[in-house]
């Protein structure tokens, strides 16, 4: 059996997804600010995945709570879903001099991530494993500015400034965590979880576009557009450090190579309920090419190796029904 502990268990898991499965899945009510709801979802469990939201931004102050809680349960196994390399920003010594910050380990976000781990690490009940991702191809979906964006004006936002990014695919996420959980060779490992190679974000936007069947524009936002813990991850991809990360260990433990964003959008059937609704609300299209917006100052830009910039223009043509995903209702 797999208990699913969510904050809503009426909207956001009631969808035909959760039913065609081999196996039984209980959905129960978890809060990471309601510490209350922790011993009853973790009832009879002996393996938990973890995975902390945005918001509510401040679920790392409870994280000990939970790990007594696990502990009462008698929990055996915990696997962490982190960010990518969050564990140095414990290690790291900010007063020293010779310390350099960067982008990823001055942003809060990664720092709880790093706190928290290290708790984890320290808690030596549990035969853990942490998984340090970079950015899930899945936001394009799920952050709710995206979501509106890619819905209404068929835009995709960001702040990366023609920078590459790495972007990992939950899927891939998803198989190295039952690994993980399945086989006991992965207790207390802690594995960098990448995708197999950066993209600007005008390319994920093609790509937005061709998975869509509609014309996907990409706009640069100013910092200024994204709540704080987003816009740090913003300047992270602005940095231009992703270009030259290394490949991460998911082809040496999974034995393949880790999904492309496009291999991503194709897998359709792994889609969450979320990405489902999103994908969904499109009608198939023809393109031609994609149009790359400024926001500030309105030009079009170009791409980081100095290429011009491309447009598309999307004509509507009706395709063949099995082309069309279903919407599902949150």
């Amino acid at each position: 059996m797999i208990r699913v502990g969510v904050r809503n268990t009426q909207d956001y898991l009631n969808t035909k997804r959760w039913d065609k499965t081999e196996y039984t899945i209980e959905k129960v009510t978890f809060d990471w600010c309601d510490e209350s709801t922790y011993d009853i979802a973790l009832e009879d469990v002996k393996t938990v995945f973890v995975t902390t939201p945005m918001q509510p931004s401040d679920w790392d102050v409870h994280f000990l709570k939970f790990l007594d809680a696990c502990h009462r349960a008698k929990v055996k196994k915990i696997v962490k879903l982190s960010f990518y390399h969050s564990i140095k920003s414990k290690a790291r010594n900010f007063s020293s001099e010779e310390c350099t910050s960067d982008p990823i380990h001055v942003c809060q976000f990664v720092k709880k991530h790093a706190l928290c781990d290290a708790d984890l690490i320290l808690r030596q009940e549990f035969n853990s494993t942490i998984l340090f991702a970079t950015h899930l191809m899945s936001n394009v979906f799920c952050y709710g500015f995206d979501r509106e964006g890619l819905k209404k004006d068929k835009e995709f936002y960001g702040a990366s400034q023609g920078k590459h990014v790495n972007y990992v695919s939950p899927n891939d996420v998803a198989d190295l965590a039952i690994k993980a959980i399945l086989d006991k060779s992965h207790a207390r490992e802690g594995y960098n979880v990448l995708g197999p190679f950066p993209l600007m974000d005008v390319e994920v936007a093609a790509l937005l576009s061709e998975c869509l069947h509609t014309a996907i524009t990409y706009v640069e936002k100013p910092i200024g557009f994204f709540e704080k813990d987003t816009a740090a991850l913003e300047n992270i991809k602005a940095s231009g450090m992703e270009k030259d990360f290394p490949h991460g260990d998911f082809k040496r433990v999974m034995n393949r190579s880790p999904q492309s964003f496009r291999e991503y959008l194709k897998d359709k059937s792994r889609f969450s309920p979320i990405e489902r609704m999103v994908v969904g609300a499109f009608a198939p299209m023809h393109l031609d090419e994609l149009k790359v917006v400024h926001e500030e100052e309105k030009e079009e830009i170009e791409a980081a190796d100095g290429g011009e910039g491309f447009e598309v223009k999307a004509k509507a043509v009706e395709e063949d029904a099995s082309d069309q995903v279903d919407v599902v209702a949150q």
